[in-house]
């Protein structure tokens, strides 16, 4: 059974990090001049096993003492994103708390009692379910520093989804708080402590701007499950929570409506850290990730199909056509979703298409299942005819 945010919660602060001891040390710093009950929080700090700057670090001891109950190093494999660093930090069994906030290497705590606000805040929803986040000055009203509770964590099965290679995890649980009828900004501020960096991971923004518009139906179920459990007895309440969830979630649904390729590409430029002939290089983690949002979409949109839903299913399917990566199943349904939109003409030449990049050599292959059914069948009947297979 899943307990609430205790009223005294202990608080986790979860900080990602690589190579960047200095600036890591000033968060250090900010820490022990800011937290109120030291006692009542800890440090938590994922490192890549490679990142032997920190490491080394460590070693040296040439952090600052926070005074906080705990200070962990969790050492592990350099993940393909943030978001999955901290994941892994929750699943661990020592890492268990009331409540906890994310940051990185370079954002200070510059707002004294903050471990106090958050405590006083999750007071006012003793179920523990919120998502608040803290003021990045560097942004507006962005979810950057997410604050959530424990109970949040073992109701979703985690924070974040894992799909996303760099940006959208924040947003993602913003729209799931902002649903579900349980977000809040909070007073503190976390400042940058050299500013705004631009995003190491980022690559094609425009397929992960359109794969994540069109995965808000996830993020609605999720919002759904957490109103459910939220007012299991109150159906009165329940049905108004829901009736702001649809609300909320048809504001959202008009973004698809905007999207726009080229001011993607656009943001894709003005953000991105590595140069355009380096985001072209091949990258492992990068193509697990888009090979993955890639195969849920064409997961989507075989089951639209299935329900001759053909124009739904053409959103999925055309945003694929986003991605690095091109699938024959996708062509495939395109074809079959156009003959049922109508579109014959269309159909038949994505057909043509698909089997110049794919050649199929049907009757070839029929000449060979037909030769290797009867060397399969000869050798059946030879081996009948001797006694275990032997002369």
């Amino acid at each position: 059974m899943i307990s609430p945010a205790k009223p005294d919660g202990h608080v986790t602060v979860l900080v990602v990090t690589r190579a960047r001891p200095k600036m890591l040390a000033e968060v250090f710093a900010s820490l022990a001049a800011s937290t109120t009950r030291k006692d009542q929080t800890s440090l938590w700090l994922y490192v890549d096993e490679d990142d032997t700057v920190t490491r080394d670090a460590i070693a040296k001891n040439e952090f600052p003492e926070t005074g906080l109950k705990e200070v962990h190093w969790h050492i592990g494999q350099r993940t393909g994103n943030v978001a999955e660093a901290y994941e892994i930090m929750l699943r661990e069994p020592a890492c268990v708390s009331d409540l906890y906030i994310n940051s990185v290497d370079d954002a200070r705590f510059d707002t004294p009692d903050w471990d106090e606000i958050i405590r006083n805040k999750f007071r006012e929803f003793p179920d523990g379910f919120l998502i608040g986040f803290a003021h990045d000055p560097m942004s507006t009203d962005s979810a950057t520093y997410l604050i959530y509770s424990r109970k949040w964590v073992d109701t979703l099965g985690g924070v974040f989804p894992l799909y996303f290679p760099h940006w959208f995890p924040d947003t993602w649980v913003d729209h799931v708080a902002r649903m579900a009828g349980r977000h809040a900004k909070f007073p503190i501020v976390m400042y940058p402590i050299r500013g705004k960096g631009r995003t190491k991971l980022m690559r094609n923004l425009p397929f992960w701007t359109r794969f994540f518009q069109l995965m808000l139906p996830e993020r609605e179920e999720a919002a759904r499950k957490l109103i459910d459990i939220i007012n299991p007895h109150d159906d009165q309440q329940r049905a108004a929570a829901l009736a702001t969830l649809r609300q909320i979630a048809s504001e959202l649904r008009k973004n698809e409506d905007r999207f726009s390729e080229v001011y993607c590409a656009f943001q894709e430029e003005r953000h991105a850290e590595l140069s355009i002939e380096e985001r072209a290089l091949f990258n492992l983690k990068y193509f697990k990730h888009e090979a993955a949002a890639v195969a849920r979409l064409i997961e989507l949109a075989r089951e639209l199909v299935a329900q001759k839903k053909f124009a739904e299913a053409m959103k999925y399917l055309d945003a694929t056509q986003l991605s690095d990566l091109r699938v024959k199943q996708a062509q495939t349904l395109k074809a079959e979703c156009l003959r049922g939109l109508g579109r014959n003409s269309e159909a038949e030449q994505v057909a043509r298409e698909n089997l110049a990049a794919w050649p199929q050599m049907n009757a070839l292959r029929k000449i060979f299942r037909f030769l290797g059914m009867v060397a399969n069948d000869g050798k059946r009947m030879l081996v009948g005819l001797t006694e275990k297979g032997k002369k």
